[in-house]
């Protein structure tokens, strides 16, 4: 099923609250990102919120639905976490629980850039004493 860009310039109007969000369509969905960083997704049933181990209990504690990218295969659950219609109208809320997904994206690619960033030691050179 096709999302409407009614649908899409909504969710990006209403994420905004968080700062200068951009989306990209991808997979029959959508993604949106703060500063380069993906942070929430749509597949036009509602949106998504990422969701990391420092924050996912705020969410479950919500019971916010886990999204599941395949209906025939529920074993596919990702990170992200379905924001009620009235949440994503609230302001405050969706502020609060948007600020939990940015923190769970920074996390993320923090150390995506760690993990990078660590170099391989050759055995061969060692020490010249």
């Amino acid at each position: 099923m096709a999302i409407s860009q009614d649908f899409l310039d909504y969710c990006t109007e209403r994420l905004s609250l968080l700062g200068k969000v951009s989306m990209r369509k991808m997979f029959g969905g959508a993604g949106y990102y703060l500063n380069g960083k993906m942070f929430a997704l749509t597949n036009g049933d509602g949106v998504y919120l990422k969701a990391d181990e420092q924050n996912r209990a705020r969410f479950e504690a919500r019971r916010m639905e886990k999204f599941v990218p395949f209906e025939d295969k529920q074993q596919y659950k990702m990170g992200y976490y379905l924001l009620s219609s009235e949440d994503l109208e609230d302001d405050d809320t969706l502020r609060e629980l948007g600020k939990l997904s940015i923190e769970a994206s920074d996390r993320a690619a923090l150390s995506k850039k760690t993990k990078g960033a660590k170099t391989k030691t050759n055995p061969s050179m060692g020490s010249s004493s």
